[in-house]
């Protein structure tokens, strides 16, 4: 199989976007049968998931897996070194020795990408390499992942944790990232099976093709909603550039840099889910929601689960979505609303309101 299969010869018009960091089963097109993703996902076994929903990763050696940034301090800080990752053949999963995060990630802001040492060697799976060139601008890439899955048309993700995997074409790059829009059946360069990344996928890879070996470009970070809200025709992804990471990586690799550490403080407040939405403040503790202020409302911009409390994480916050009433007082003012939620002590009952695409949406949950 090779990747040629699956594009359609095209002139590429290159977009030039800013390079910001930002927040599932692959989304595909309206047009395709699911089945050709699922197919085409079941030919990367080095792609697996970590943990049982966190995100997912890459093998690139006998015992290391390369995924997000997030995924990996996120899983460390609710769990220490005490999770999994789970490949083809290992349904019982492998356990986590060390965890290591580029030392410059910051949610938002880049750098996120890191590396899980694995307890057990993986001698069945063929681990995949690096790509290091700086020429990845306007290649066509492989995307897989086991995250939510959904059409380009659809606004309800369906949950069924199969691996897919679907193409695309760099559009621009940056020091961090690798960018790429979801285009729409139709579109000038659009690819035959054409795909972006969702709720779930954080960690997976972007490969590129070189003769007949897949080498991985990027790392599945970050994305921005598209014409109907997240993973619809029009989002716009963000992966971890490899390229520009590939020193950090091969100290690791060679044993030259420190496993990351993680106070008991500071775990259980971490999340693993991929950061939707944009520009902005970190996701606000105890709620896992990233908020902004603007036109006298406090409006969700994204979240990072599993900070999100249970009872409304399942909650697709697609635009335009708001908090309405803390306990029954309404807020207008984010600092005002802040102060409000960390008042709440740990262990007592809240009710909250939203408003998601003009729906009225109330849940009770307990400040954990």
């Amino acid at each position: 199989m090779t990747l040629l299969q699956y594009f359609k010869p095209t002139v590429l018009i290159l977009s030039i976007l800013i390079g910001t960091s930002l927040p599932a089963d692959i989304v595909i097109r309206h047009d395709k049968n699911d089945s050709d993703y699922i197919k085409l996902g079941a030919e990367f076994p080095a792609v697996g998931k970590v943990g049982e929903r966190a995100g997912d990763g890459t093998l690139i050696g006998q015992d290391w897996v390369l995924t997000a940034g997030h995924v990996a301090s996120g899983m460390q800080r609710r769990y220490g070194n005490n999770f999994k990752v789970y490949f083809e053949g290992y349904p019982q999963g492998i356990a986590v020795e060390a965890v290591y995060v580029h030392p410059e990630f910051r949610p938002m802001q880049g750098h996120d990408i890191g590396l899980l040492k694995l307890k057990q060697s993986i001698s069945n799976i063929t681990p995949l390499k690096f790509y290091t060139n700086s020429d990845e601008a306007g290649k066509p890439i492989m995307i897989v992942g086991h995250g939510d899955f959904k059409n380009g048309n659809e606004t309800e993700w369906t949950v069924d944790g199969k691996k897919r995997a679907a193409t695309n074409r760099i559009e621009s790059v940056n020091d961090n990232h690798i960018i790429y829009h979801f285009d729409k059946p139709g579109t000038e360069g659009v690819t035959k099976l054409e795909g972006t990344a969702g709720r779930g996928d954080s960690g997976g890879p972007a490969l590129i093709q070189v003769e007949d070996q897949w080498l991985v470009a990027g790392v599945s970070s970050a994305g921005m909603p598209g014409e109907n809200g997240p993973g619809t025709y029009g989002a716009v992804e963000h992966y971890t550039r490899v390229s520009t990471h590939s020193n950090w990586l091969n100290d690791v690799l060679n044993g030259k840099v420190q496993p990351s550490q993680v106070s008991n403080q500071a775990r259980n407040q971490g999340g693993a889910r991929r950061v939707r939405g944009g520009q902005g403040s970190p996701a606000l503790p105890g709620l896992g929601l990233i908020l902004n202020h603007r036109e006298g409302k406090i409006y969700i911009e994204g979240k990072i689960d599993p900070q999100v409390p249970s009872e409304f994480r399942r909650v697709v916050f697609g635009p335009p979505s708001f908090i309405v009433s803390l306990d029954g007082q309404e807020y207008k003012n984010l600092d005002k609303f802040k102060e409000a939620f960390g008042a709440i002590k740990k262990g007592a009952s809240y009710e909250i309101t939203f408003s998601v695409k003009g729906e009225t949406k109330s849940f009770k949950s307990t400040k954990e």
